[in-house]
C-alpha cells in the first residue's frame, strides 16, 4: 500500500494536527508528513486539491479510484484503526489481545476521545496551543470548568495505575486527543496561577517526556511564523528560535 500522506499545519499552533499526527506515530504507522502554513495563501492550493473543508489534518492515500481521503481527526483516528495498524487505539493492546474485560476502557477512551473533540471549548478559547510561549491569561470561568473536568477525567483514568502511567496504561487515542492540553497547561496554568492537582501535574511529565511529543515540541520551536490570532494573553517568554 502507498504510504499515507498527512498534511497538517503549523507544529506550534496546531492542536488538530498534533492530534492525528501523534496518534499515527504512536500506532507506528508509516507516514509521510507536509506542513501548510495555516491562514496563508500559499495553503490554498493544497487545501483546494486534498481538503473538502479546507482545513487540517487530512490524511491520503491511494491513486485514482482508490484514492483514500480521510478528514477530521476523528475520523483519521477510526479510520486508521480499521486499517492502518494491527494496534487497537482505543485500548493500546494488540487486536489479537483485546478481551471481552477491556470492553469498559474502550468504552471510557471512545467517550472522553469524543468529548474531548465535540466539546471542552472554554479551555480551546482561552488557551489557544502556543508551544513556544509561557502566557498569563485571566482564564474564564467556561475554561476552569473545562479544567475540573479535564482533572476529573484524568484522575479517574489514571486511578490505581502506576506513576507514570498513560490514561489507560498503554498509549491510546485518548493521550493523543488531550495532549495538546498538556502543552496548553504548559504554556499558561502556572503562569496564570491556576493550580493543578498532583495527578495531572505526574500525567502532564508523563507525555512531555513521551519521544514523540518531543519531537513535535522540539519541530514547533523551530518554526519563525506568529500568527496573531492564536497569540493570547500576556506572553512572558518564549523558546525556541524566536527566543530573545
Amino acid at each position: 500500500m502507498q504510504k499515507p500522506l498527512l498534511i497538517i499545519g503549523n507544529k506550534n499552533y496546531s492542536s488538530w494536527s498534533l492530534r492525528a499526527w501523534l496518534l499515527l506515530k504512536a500506532f507506528n504507522i508509516d507516514f509521510n508528513e507536509q506542513l501548510i502554513e495555516l491562514f496563508h495563501p500559499s495553503a490554498t492550493q493544497t487545501l483546494d486539491e486534498y481538503a473538502p473543508t479546507a482545513k487540517v489534518p487530512v490524511l491520503v492515500y491511494g491513486e485514482n479510484d482508490d484514492k483514500v481521503t480521510v478528514w477530521d481527526t476523528l475520523a483519521i483516528a477510526i479510520h486508521a484503526n480499521d486499517y492502518l495498524t494491527e494496534l487497537d487505539i482505543w485500548t493500546g493492546l494488540s487486536k489479537s489481545d483485546i478481551a471481552t474485560s477491556n470492553r469498559k476502557n474502550s468504552a471510557y477512551c471512545q467517550s472522553i476521545v469524543a468529548e474531548m473533540h465535540s466539546g471542552l471549548t472554554g479551555i480551546r478559547n482561552d488557551m489557544p496551543m502556543n508551544i513556544r510561549a509561557t502566557a498569563k491569561i485571566q482564564p474564564s470561568a467556561a475554561c476552569l470548568n473545562d479544567i475540573t473536568r479535564i482533572e476529573h477525567i484524568f484522575a479517574e483514568c489514571l486511578k490505581n495505575r502506576s506513576k507514570d502511567s498513560y490514561l489507560f496504561g498503554p498509549f491510546t487515542a485518548a493521550d493523543a486527543f488531550f495532549a495538546p492540553v498538556i502543552l496548553r497547561l504548559q504554556t499558561y496554568a502556572d503562569a496564570s496561577d491556576i493550580v493543578l492537582k498532583s495527578t495531572t501535574k505526574q500525567y502532564c511529565e508523563t507525555m512531555l517526556k513521551n519521544p514523540h511529543v518531543q519531537a513535535w515540541r522540539e519541530a514547533a520551536l523551530k518554526e519563525t511564523r506568529v500568527i496573531k490570532k492564536d497569540e493570547a494573553g500576556e506572553i512572558l517568554s518564549v523558546e525556541g528560535i524566536l527566543a530573545d
